[in-house]
C-alpha cells in the first residue's frame, strides 16, 4: 500500500532535522524541537487527570525521574504500566509533548496508572545504563508500591522504537531476576530488536551502534537485541504493534513469530500505510488515533483479571 497523504506530509516534515555534522548537543536539540513541534501540527494533546506525581529515584552513580499518571482517585490500588519513551537511546525525555500526551491518554482510557521513566541517555551514559535504569525503576515502583498506591502484582512494560527495545529487554532480565518483579504484559510498539547489523536500514534509523554500545561486541547480547535471546519461553504476553513502511517492521514480526514458538501468547497489530513516527499523527491520521484507543483496551485486558486488594 501506498503512503498515506498525511503520513507523506509528516515525513516530509522531518526531512534534514538534525544534521549529522552537528555536534551531538545541538542535534538533539534541534530533534527535541522537531518532535514538539510536529506534535503541536499533528498530534492531540492528553487528557487532564486527577493527580501526576513525579519522583527522583536513585540508581547506580546518579539518579533518574519517575512520573506517575493516575487516571482516577483509587479506593484500591491499581495496577501500573511501565513506559520507556524512544529516540535511539540517545535523545528523548519523559518531557517531550508526544510521550508527555501519550502518557496521559493510555492512562485515562485503560484505567491503569503510567510510569513514564527518565533512563539515562548514551553516549554519555551508554550501554547497559539505560537498561540498568529500567530495571532500577521496576525495583523500586514494587518496593513503594504500597505508599504509591500500586498494585505491585500487576506491573506490565512497553514502549516505542528504542524504548520497546529496552521494553523487551527487562521482560527477559524480570524472569531471570528474582530482584524484579513479575510483569504480566508487554506492549512493544514499532521495537527496536536488533542492532547486531544492519537489518533494512534499522540501524541508521534508530542510532549510530557506536553511539549506543561501548563495544560492538555487544551488539550480540540479548540485553541490546532481544531477538537473539537463545530463549524467549516464561516471558509474558506481548502485543507488537509494526508499520508497514518501517524499516524495524521485520524486526517486530520475526519477534513475535519467536515468541509464539516459545509459547509466549503474542498478537502482531499491523499499521497499514504507516511508517516509523506516524503514531505521533493522532490528529491528521485517523489509523493513529484508533491505535491509542486499542491499546489502551488491550492493557485494560492484560490487568484485569488479577486479584485486586484492597487499600488499607
Amino acid at each position: 500500500m501506498r503512503l498515506d497523504p498525511a503520513v507523506a506530509r509528516f515525513l516530509r516534515a522531518c526531512e534534514d532535522a538534525a544534521p549529522a555534522e552537528l555536534p551531538l548537543a545541538d542535534r538533539r536539540e534541534c530533534l527535541r524541537l522537531l518532535l514538539d513541534l510536529n506534535f503541536v501540527r499533528y498530534g492531540t494533546p492528553g487528557p487532564d487527570l486527577p493527580r501526576i506525581a513525579e519522583y527522583v529515584v536513585p540508581v547506580t552513580g546518579d539518579s533518574i525521574r519517575i512520573r506517575l499518571y493516575y487516571p482516577a482517585e483509587a479506593t484500591q490500588v491499581q495496577p501500573v504500566h511501565v513506559v520507556l519513551h524512544g529516540g535511539g537511546w540517545w535523545q528523548g525525555s519523559i518531557d517531550d509533548r508526544v510521550n508527555e500526551a501519550g502518557c496521559r491518554r493510555l492512562a485515562a482510557d485503560s484505567g491503569v496508572v503510567v510510569a513514564a521513566v527518565d533512563y539515562r541517555l548514551a553516549p554519555e551514559n551508554p550501554f547497559p545504563a539505560g537498561l540498568e535504569d529500567c530495571c532500577a525503576a521496576l525495583r523500586w515502583l514494587a518496593a513503594e508500591a504500597a505508599g504509591l498506591g500500586l498494585d505491585p502484582l500487576r506491573i506490565s512494560v512497553g514502549g516505542n522504537s528504542a524504548g520497546a527495545g529496552l521494553a523487551a529487554a527487562v521482560t527477559l532480565v524480570a524472569r531471570d531476576n528474582e530482584s524484579l518483579p513479575s510483569l504480566v504484559f508487554q506492549l512493544l510498539e514499532v521495537p527496536a530488536l536488533d542492532i547486531s547489523h544492519d537489518t533494512g536500514g534499522a540501524n541508521e534509523l534508530v542510532t549510530p551502534v557506536g553511539l549506543y554500545l561501548p563495544d560492538p561486541g555487544l551488539a550480540e547480547l540479548p540485553t541490546a537485541s532481544p531477538l537473539l535471546a537463545p530463549d524467549l519461553s516464561g516471558l509474558p504476553p506481548a502485543c507488537i504493534y509494526v508499520a508497514e513502511h518501517d524499516a524495524l517492521r521485520r524486526q517486530g514480526e520475526a519477534y513475535a513469530r519467536r515468541l509464539a514458538e516459545a509459547g509466549v501468547a503474542v498478537t502482531v497489530e499491523f499499521g497499514t500505510g504507516g511508517v516509523h513516527g506516524s503514531l505521533l499523527l493522532t490528529r491528521i491520521w485517523p489509523p493513529a488515533a484508533e491505535w491509542q484507543r486499542k491499546a489502551a483496551r488491550l492493557l485494560a485486558a492484560a490487568h484485569r483479571s488479577a486479584i485486586v486488594p484492597e487499600v488499607s
